[in-house]
């Protein structure tokens, strides 16, 4: 210890500031957490059990996981190569700020109609859901501040990571951004698909008629892989019948 007074050494403030930034780190992860148990609103209105819906965590990481695979297989193509490394951390942080602002749908709560009309609903549910306008804006501004919530104390050189990879997806203004964007939507499909294998009633149709339309997964690799899903998925749903066995003679 150094008399009162005395002043700290470089080592002892780099110390400090080591064990401020790590406590930091610490308190968001510990926020970031939530993600884990924050279930994704769309599952929960068409019926999906809350036991079983998935997590805003769970579609990240196999967001991340997708967006890496279609980068990697991508690298020798000089047309349409992106970097997989940045590939992954957009895809790590485009759903951040929803530990604080929430998950919230395209649609407004009150335009849902009740479970006491079960046809309304499940023809509102089935066609595809554009974002309205207003709460666009609103989602835009609550994630932003979000965002700036959740990095205001983290050290600098991690905070502009996440805060540049962030943008740089709700921009999208670059190949990488697009990319992971196009796995969102396939991701979501793939879910949706996992979904109707386990229950054929849910009401799961919007998402096929995004993936459908060519304008929301222009890449070519994402289209083959909307397709492999599709006829995995199929099988999944109705499997083969096993054949009898043979008459014993």
């Amino acid at each position: 210890m150094h008399p009162q007074g005395s002043p700290s050494t470089p080592d002892e403030n780099e110390n400090r500031a080591s064990l401020s930034g790590w406590g930091a780190v610490a308190q968001t992860l510990t926020t970031l957490g939530r993600l884990k148990r924050l279930r994704r609103t769309g599952w929960l209105d068409r019926g999906v059990p809350v036991e079983l819906a998935e997590s805003v965590a769970d579609h990240t990481f196999r967001v991340a996981l997708l967006s890496w695979m279609v980068a990697i297989e991508r690298r020798g193509d000089s047309e349409a190569a992106v970097d997989p490394s940045r590939v992954l951390l957009i895809a790590l942080a485009h759903d951040l700020p929803e530990a604080i602002a929430g998950d919230p749908t395209p649609y407004g709560r009150s335009a849902v109609p009740p479970s006491s009309d079960p046809q309304a609903r499940r023809a509102f549910l089935q066609r595809r859901q554009e974002r309205d306008p207003g709460l666009a804006v609103d989602k835009r501004r609550a994630e932003r501040l979000a965002m700036e919530s959740l990095l205001a104390e983290l050290p600098v050189s991690i905070a502009e990571q996440l805060r540049g990879a962030w943008r740089e997806y709700e921009e999208q203004a670059t190949p990488d951004a697009r990319l992971v964007k196009q796995a969102d939507r396939l991701e979501t499909y793939l879910q949706s698909r996992e979904y109707l294998a386990e229950d054929p009633a849910l009401p799961m149709a919007s998402f096929a008629l995004q993936v459908a339309d060519p304008t929301t997964l222009p890449d070519s690799a994402m289209r083959e892989l909307r397709d492999a899903i599709e006829r995995m998925t199929r099988d999944m749903e109705h499997p083969a019948q096993e054949q009898a066995p043979d008459a014993i003679t």
